[in-house]
């Protein structure tokens, strides 16, 4: 659910973002990339999830009673 949440919000920033993206786990760091040069990488840390991609944007997700929220800093800021 997170990683759909994710790539959501950053296919809203990327409009180039399409295609499947492939993922993989190794040592504590998801690290998704599609055919076309995109890369986002994720870890956590303290019960929070912090991630960056090749286009410059950042996010962070945590979740405190029940409920999921998830930061975005977009690319240039």
């Amino acid at each position: 659910m997170r990683a759909a949440i994710i790539v959501a919000a950053l296919a809203s920033m990327t409009p180039a973002l399409a295609g499947p993206l492939f993922c993989t786990d190794w040592q504590g760091i998801r690290t998704c990339q599609d055919g076309h040069g995109y890369t986002s990488h994720e870890t956590q840390w303290q019960g929070r999830t912090y991630g960056d991609d090749s286009d410059g944007a950042r996010w962070s997700t945590s979740r405190w009673q029940g409920i999921e929220t998830t930061t975005v800093e977009p690319p240039g800021r």
